[in-house]
């Protein structure tokens, strides 16, 4: 069993989040826009990747995070997505989400460790996006208020 996992659509039908994704991909889409939820995992992955690649070795899949971490990426993504849709995070959400923050912070500075990449990236590769996603000037942003102080 691998190691270092890629966090799918279906990892987060299989948590809390099921009537979210529908929401997040198929509410107020952007001419020409087919969803958010794919770009909000790519995101996330890349948060995560650069927290880890400050004190640990990184997988060479650029989709894959520690296992371990899967929790923690599902309770962002969650976050975000809610964030997407304009809905307010509930105090407990905005506590979780600033505890995860922490957690990769930890991670970040090597108080915490993870798990061994399965297949670890060459020394002095450059870390890069499986599914870079750019912004439009008129797509709505998130705001502190909206991210409970958490930007």
């Amino acid at each position: 069993m691998p190691r270092w996992i890629a966090i799918t659509i279906a990892d987060l039908y299989n948590s809390k989040v099921a009537p979210l994704i529908t929401a997040a991909d198929t509410t107020a889409l952007a001419p020409g826009q087919t969803g958010r939820v794919a770009g909000v995992i790519a995101d996330v992955t890349l948060e995560i990747r650069r927290k880890v690649a400050s004190a640990n070795q990184l997988d060479a899949d650029v989709a894959r995070i520690p296992g371990g971490l899967k929790p923690l990426a599902v309770d962002i993504i969650f976050c975000r997505l809610k964030v997407a849709l304009e809905m307010d995070l509930s105090p407990a959400e905005a506590e979780s989400l600033k505890s995860r923050q922490r957690d990769l912070d930890r991670i970040a500075s090597g108080i915490d460790m993870v798990d061994a990449p399965d297949n670890p990236i060459a020394s002095g590769s450059v870390m890069q996006s499986s599914n870079p996603v750019q912004s439009r000037a008129d797509e709505r942003r998130a705001t502190a208020k909206k991210m409970g102080g958490l930007i």
